[in-house]
């Protein structure tokens, strides 16, 4: 117990910049992202996303290109930058902020790698704030040792968590949604194929 409060005293802020978004993370992502495509143009009512915590915006041209109202948001500047660097063809549709997002509506926020990183307390400010998106996508990381995982649950507690805050976990569309993944990358090392969970909720 005291070595954990001295870990946790001592541990390094995670800066995602560079450092973090390094070229294993460009090279992982450049075999992902034709994948995270299909899933999403897999429903047809998926027209508007928004892409919460997009890092380095790797989806926003793409998507874009493909015809979808694709926003993506990140706080750090650090990564708009690379977005900048590496893509940029739509500076427009990279925000800082969500209330700058939520000018408009959206039917899907999309969170890839994200929750793992944010304490319960964020995500419960985060469900509040994009309280009229009616469905959500998140893969959520469960690997230890990746600097800023902080926040790792088992799927029962992932899935007992978004349900106290009134999100439905659609399992059936999820367990289709990891097959298609399966489908595109057979035998892939990540664990995307057991990570990916969606959830709706009345927006009325």
């Amino acid at each position: 117990m005291l070595e954990r409060l001295i870990r946790r005293l001592f541990r390094k802020p995670v800066v995602y910049g560079d450092e973090f978004f390094g070229d294993a993370w460009f090279r992982e992502w450049a075999m992902l992202d034709e994948v995270l495509a299909a899933l999403i143009e897999s429903e047809p009512g998926w027209r508007a996303v928004l892409d919460f915590g997009c890092g380095p915006g790797i989806m926003i041209d793409k998507m874009a290109a493909r015809g979808l109202d694709y926003i993506g948001c990140d706080y750090s500047a650090e990564a708009r930058a690379l977005y900048l660097r590496h893509f940029g063809q739509h500076p427009q549709r990279y925000v800082a902020s969500l209330d700058d997002a939520l000018t408009r509506s959206f039917d899907l926020l999309l969170a890839f790698d994200v929750l793992e990183h944010m304490r319960d307390d964020e995500i419960v400010r985060l469900l509040g704030t994009v309280c009229g998106i009616p469905e959500l996508l998140f893969n959520i990381s469960r690997t230890r040792g990746i600097p800023g995982h902080i926040n790792l649950k088992s799927d029962r507690a992932w899935i007992a968590f978004m349900q106290r805050q009134g999100c439905h976990f659609e399992e059936e569309r999820t367990r289709r949604l990891r097959e298609l993944y399966r489908q595109h990358r057979p035998g892939a090392p990540d664990q995307w194929d057991r990570n990916l969970f969606l959830f709706s909720r009345s927006t009325s």
